[in-house]
């Protein structure tokens, strides 16, 4: 086992991506946390004991879970992943009840609470929740991950280490994970720069890569004058698109009178539609799952508008592409687009098909990655960076992402999950609507600041009514 673990921890680098780190320094501020969980609904609790078993065991093949992160004493310096010295597995899994009458609402509201709390400092950013005290002997469990150890996708494929596909399989082989991770602590000893020239270069490579990369397009174009003007449009197109990610761009903005206030209060609601009828809804509007979805958060957000007697000109909406490749596990890897929903003068099919026509990939444009954020976000100071984050925040009204789930029913600690509800950071936007498609449902997690959308459980309400009507058609 100790050979697993060491295999696998060379799959994780030691220094933060300049993805990573951003991720990191944004959740200095609460408002902008960018950790993501899930919340799954199962038929009867999850039994703690099996869930440690498993947890031990997985964590010897992803050994980042068992990593702290340390911010470097030199500023130029990206954070680094450190095993953590006092890593204690049953601190990252705690039990909590909640409150009478243990219906769905009362479960929400513990989850908004528990997905509001800071991580524990200097410990690894993790948690795993086991809800008690439903009704009807149900179960749920939440797990949370800061989004710098991992994105939805990266962090769904890390819950694969505590999921099973029967309810009573074969138990993991008994490990002795403390003993592990003692032996790699004493193996592994803090690697200190040995030249002040490689302590620079080691600096420059993370935060500074847009940097980098500049300077070698300088030295290029001094062998090829004529590459000055080919890069020169190119670049400064690259860094339009980028900036606009990071400030905002004013023709996307929120044009919304009501949802105008932001807060660090959260309020959590979710919806479902069987999946079979999203798939045949989004056939016969000539689009994807993903188009529905989204523009059924913009149906209800103009629907709650009308109620309040106001009409947006648009919506302002963004959505999350992945650009993930392969089976890696953990990292961020997806490009941020904002797109603008037509508001209430538009039919819901010119809407449809306006979301669609915005969402498409297209292979004639290269959108800057999260990469290219990262690295020019890297240059700005922490307290300038989340004040950014905040007012762009505010110009959405929905964050909205997607993640496929498993096609069967699974089991958590002999539980069947019988629904999995993602949860997205609000990140400063009115809301995040994260979908995940799960043993024939597509299951929505919709996160609220309450303080830009006042009746939550109305808007909840629409949205619902929304998948309804489109299953009905």
């Amino acid at each position: 086992m100790t050979d697993a673990f060491e295999d696998r921890a060379s799959d994780f680098a030691t220094e933060m991506s300049a993805e990573e780190a951003l991720m990191w320094r944004v959740a200095a501020d609460p408002w902008l946390d960018p950790s993501g969980a899930l919340l799954v609904v199962t038929d009867r609790p999850v039994d703690r004991d099996v869930l440690r078993a498993k947890l031990a065991a997985g964590i010897v093949e992803i050994p980042r879970l068992a990593e702290r992160v340390v911010e470097p004493s030199n500023p130029l310096e990206a954070p680094r992943w450190e095993l953590d010295p006092h890593f204690d597995l049953d601190a990252h899994i705690i039990e909590r009840a909640v409150a009478d009458p243990g219906d769905h609402r009362a479960l929400l509201d513990l989850v908004a609470r528990l997905q509001a709390e800071v991580f524990a400092e200097g410990r690894p950013p993790w948690l795993i929740v086991n809800i008690t005290g439903l009704a009807d002997g149900r179960g749920a469990m939440l797990s949370r991950l800061h989004h710098a150890v991992a994105d939805g996708i990266g962090s769904l494929r890390m819950a694969e280490i505590y999921v099973d596909l029967e309810r009573t399989p074969d138990p993991p082989p008994p490990i002795d994970l403390d003993a592990i991770l003692a032996q790699r602590r004493a193996e592994t000893e803090p690697a200190e720069p040995t030249d002040t020239t490689d302590l620079l270069v080691a600096a420059l490579a993370g935060p500074f890569g847009l940097m980098r990369s500049a300077a070698a397009e300088i030295a290029l174009i001094g062998a090829d004058p004529a590459r000055a003007q080919r890069a020169g449009s190119g670049a400064l197109d690259t860094l339009r698109t980028v900036a606009d990610q990071l400030v905002g761009d004013p023709y996307l903005d929120s044009t919304s009178e009501l949802w105008t206030r932001r807060s660090g209060q959260r309020y959590y609601l979710t919806a479902r539609m069987p999946l079979d009828a999203a798939k045949a809804a989004a056939k016969r509007r000539g689009g994807t799952i993903n188009d529905l979805y989204v523009t059924a958060l913009a149906d209800a957000a103009i629907a709650y508008h009308a109620e309040r007697g106001t009409t947006p000109r648009s919506v302002a909406m963004s959505f999350v592409r992945s650009i993930r490749e392969g089976g890696g596990l953990g990292g961020n890897a997806f490009v941020p687009i904002k797109v603008r929903a037509p508001g209430g003068d538009a039919d819901p099919a010119e809407r449809f098909a306006a979301l669609h026509d915005a969402m498409a990939p297209d292979d004639d444009t290269d959108d800057p990655g999260l990469d290219a954020v990262s690295s020019l976000a890297g240059l700005i100071p922490t307290p300038v960076l989340t004040r950014l984050g905040r007012d762009q925040g505010r110009r959405i009204d929905i964050v909205t992402s997607n993640l496929r789930g498993a096609p069967i029913p699974i089991f958590i600690g002999g539980a069947r999950v019988d629904a999995a509800y993602p949860i997205g950071p609000v990140a400063g936007a009115a809301c995040n609507a994260t979908v995940m498609s799960y043993d024939g449902s597509l299951d929505i997690g919709i996160m609220v600041d309450p303080a830009a959308i006042d009746d939550p459980d109305r808007f909840g309400e629409l949205v619902q009514q929304v998948l309804d009507t489109y299953a009905s058609e």
